[in-house]
């Protein structure tokens, strides 16, 4: 099972918040369902940038929300947020069950991805003045994605030893068991969304304070040609 929320942010950022359930094991033997010490992992991944030309100044504009009376050249940015990985452990004894946190596995991810208008050719001025800046972006995405790991991982300790790690006695049904690992791994899929929402304010505050007028005005200074670009 697979759950995924999408927020747009500044400069073209995307942010996800998904989970799955893991593999179930059974054991045999009832014992009274009590709060487990889930094992807990918080892992950092950022793959390469990857690099986009395929819409036009027009187009970047129009996806920026129409640029604020400017025309976008470029934007920089990718999609970030966590993936979370739950597993059980399923106790069960004739038609009564226990179900058991076991591993909670938080993967705090950043795809990033660069667009450059296609009103630049790859090997112009004012391609090489855009990718510049937009790398600018990516350098703070990255570092942010570095900064934060740990503290979400502090944060994730904390948060397990309040939440229930222990459901049941329950039917001891599929469905039923279903329900209670549902019920279990969305008590954290809600606190990684609060998560998001404290954290995300601080990278679209940096990103925003990069896009500031001494920085447009040293890209613009770079090239001589750019109304002639932009009106391709």
């Amino acid at each position: 099972m697979i759950k995924k929320i999408c927020f747009i942010l500044c400069a073209g950022l995307f942010l996800s918040v998904s989970s799955s359930i893991g593999i179930v094991s059974e054991a045999q033997a009832m014992v009274p369902c009590r709060d487990s010490k889930p094992s807990l992992s918080v892992k950092t991944a950022t793959t390469r940038t990857k690099y986009i030309r395929t819409k036009s100044a027009k187009d970047l504009t129009d996806l920026h929300g129409g640029g604020g009376g400017s025309i976008v050249g470029g934007l920089g940015g990718g999609e970030i947020g966590f993936r979370t990985e739950t597993q059980f452990e399923i106790k069960s004894q004739g038609n009564q069950a226990c179900v058991l946190l076991k591993r909670v596995e938080v993967k705090f991810y950043a795809k990033p991805e660069i667009h450059v208008a296609s009103n630049f050719g790859r090997n112009s001025c004012e391609y090489a003045a855009v990718l510049n800046h937009e790398n600018g972006h990516i350098r703070i995405l990255r570092k942010f994605v570095r900064e934060y790991s740990p503290k979400v991982k502090r944060h994730l300790i904390k948060v397990a030893k309040r939440l229930d790690t222990a459901e049941g006695p329950i039917p001891a049904t599929n469905s039923a068991v279903k329900r209670a690992q549902e019920k279990l791994q969305n008590q954290f899929i809600k606190e990684m969304e609060k998560l998001n929402e404290k954290i995300m304010p601080v990278l679209a505050k940096r990103q925003k304070a990069f896009d500031n007028p001494r920085e447009y005005a040293r890209v613009e200074s770079k090239c001589k040609k750019w109304d002639q670009k932009l009106s391709q």
